[in-house]
C-alpha cells in the first residue's frame, strides 16, 4: 500500500496518487508500462536486485514513507498517520494487527 490510503496496492488502479494509472505509468519513459518493465527506474538493475527503484540516490529501505508525508519512515515520530506516536502506538503501520508492528 505505497500511498497509506488502506487499499492493497494490487487492488488500486492508481496506487500512487499522482494521476496517472498504473497501467499506463512508465517511470523511466523507455515505452515500457512500470508493471511490464524489468527496470522501472532506468538504471541498468534488474527490479528485483535494485535497492533504489525510484533512482533517486536514496536506498529503498530508507526511502519508504509508509503515511505520504514526505518524512522517511526511519525518521517519523508517526509512521502511520493517525496521530497516535509510534512509541505509545499497538499499530504502527496502520494494518490493523499490532502483532507484527
Amino acid at each position: 500500500d505505497d500511498d497509506g490510503d488502506g487499499i492493497p496496492d494490487y487492488l488500486e488502479v492508481d496506487s500512487d496518487k499522482d494521476g496517472i494509472p498504473d497501467y499506463l505509468e512508465d517511470t523511466d519513459g523507455d515505452g515500457v508500462p512500470d508493471y511490464l518493465d524489468d527496470d522501472v527506474d532506468g538504471d541498468g538493475v534488474p527490479n528485483d536486485q535494485d535497492d533504489d527503484d525510484d533512482g533517486d540516490g536514496i536506498p529503498d529501505h530508507l526511502d519508504v514513507d509508509t503515511d505520504g508525508d514526505g518524512v522517511p519512515d526511519y525518521l517519523d515520530d508517526d509512521i502511520d498517520g493517525d496521530g497516535i506516536p509510534n512509541n505509545v502506538d499497538d499499530d504502527d503501520d496502520g494494518d490493523g494487527d499490532d502483532g507484527d508492528d
